[in-house]
């Protein structure tokens, strides 16, 4: 039997040893903490064109084993819960219009993560980009199994490919009493 590999869980600089213990085992052994920092969630609602802040707590890229997906989970370190939760999906848009601010269309409207350290918005933002490539490749692979095989290419007809038919003469007037008496003898056997 082959040994799997332990599950990922990282850990940020920003929270203390106690609150990363908290993070780890939030999640289940079927899921994978990619990267972890301290984040505020905003979201372009109810008015899309302002950024409305929602909440602050730990911003996680999750793997999900049992759900075989990728999570971007907002988790709130006081109450032990994920108070916000976007699946990765295959066209997916993560933008960094800076360095510490992300942003994506979630579910219901745009999200915005502000990251407290720049560093860690990396971190997060390789995580991200890695599972997004990897979403890119799987479905190429998927859309080249789907394609249909490329036609055969005739070449354009010349007259030295096209076969010429052999003149056919017309029947005589004798040879089609004897087709004609030929189809109405297999009616008679038909009925």
């Amino acid at each position: 039997m082959a040994n799997k590999a332990a599950p990922i869980y990282a850990r940020s600089e920003l929270l203390s040893s106690e609150e990363s213990t908290i993070i780890r085992e939030m999640y289940a052994p079927k899921q994978e903490v990619m990267a972890c920092t301290v984040a505020q969630l905003f979201q372009a609602a109810p008015n899309p064109r302002v950024w409305t802040k929602k909440n602050t707590g730990v911003a996680c890229v999750v793997k999900d084993h049992n759900q075989r997906s990728y999570f971007i989970h907002i988790v709130n370190i006081d109450t032990h819960t994920v108070v916000h939760s976007e699946e990765f999906y295959l066209e997916m848009d993560y933008r960094t219009p800076y360095p510490y601010f992300h942003t994506f269309a979630g579910e219901r409207c745009m999200v915005g993560l502000n990251f407290c350290h720049d560093g860690e918005a990396q971190l997060f933002l390789d995580a991200v980009n890695g599972i997004i490539n990897r979403n890119k490749k799987r479905k190429e692979k998927i859309d080249a199994q789907n394609r249909p095989p490329p036609a055969a290419v005739m070449p354009p007809p010349t007259t030295n490919n096209i076969p010429v038919p052999e003149p056919v003469a017309p029947l005589s007037k004798k040879d089609k009493k004897k087709k004609d008496k030929k189809k109405d003898k297999k009616k008679k056997v038909l009925c």
